[in-house]
């Protein structure tokens, strides 16, 4: 029994941040930093996938930044959110599923038409407008399934959701953000 206590002890010592040792959180966040790493070297096989599309209409490209960001922007603020619930023992599923879905093509929403707004007034061009409109209500609602399911995940699996859901949470997000865009372009402008 105290072996158990000991070691569960153990445990939580190495996910308090203030008194890990400097080798210990080295050792423990350079895994993710990696795979970060080949998260973007996915991306630009990704771009360079769509090279022909993207060569065709160089304005999409002005837009990638801001689609990741406001797909990653959704994704992390739900995970952070779904940790903290699981953290606290509050979250059911049930309840929480669909709502988030709503947040998700709702923050979606409130992105997409602005940006798609400005890119009118910016470059004139409609098509490209509901372009990004369309891409950013998608993908708020995947980012936000990603945010919700991550974590669930990690907990499934005896992880600790509050290390590593970040980084695969981004990865993906990011991922997924920039296909989603290229598929709605190749669909709207050229379908």
């Amino acid at each position: 029994m105290s072996t158990k206590i000991t070691s569960l002890h153990r445990q939580a010592s190495d996910l308090n941040v203030a008194d890990a040792h400097f080798a210990n959180e080295i050792r423990r966040r350079v895994p993710w930093m990696l795979f970060s790493v080949l998260a973007g070297i996915v991306m630009i096989w990704i771009g360079q996938a769509y090279e022909g599309v993207l060569s065709q209409k160089v304005q999409l490209i002005f837009f990638i930044p801001m689609i990741v960001y406001m797909s990653d922007s959704i994704g992390t603020e739900t995970l952070a959110l779904f940790v903290r619930e699981l953290a606290l023992k509050r979250l059911s599923l049930k309840h929480v599923f669909l709502k988030e879905v709503l947040v998700g093509f709702s923050l979606g929403l409130a992105s997409g038409i602005p940006l798609g707004l400005f890119g009118y007034v910016w470059l004139r061009d409609v098509t490209l407008s509901i372009t990004i409109a369309i891409t950013l209500i998608i993908n708020g609602v995947i980012a936000v399934l990603i945010g919700m399911l991550l974590p669930i995940i990690f907990v499934k699996l005896g992880k600790d959701p509050a290390l590593g859901t970040d980084e695969i949470t981004t990865a993906i997000s990011d991922n997924l953000s920039m296909v989603v865009y290229l598929l709605v372009a190749t669909f709207m402008l050229f379908g």
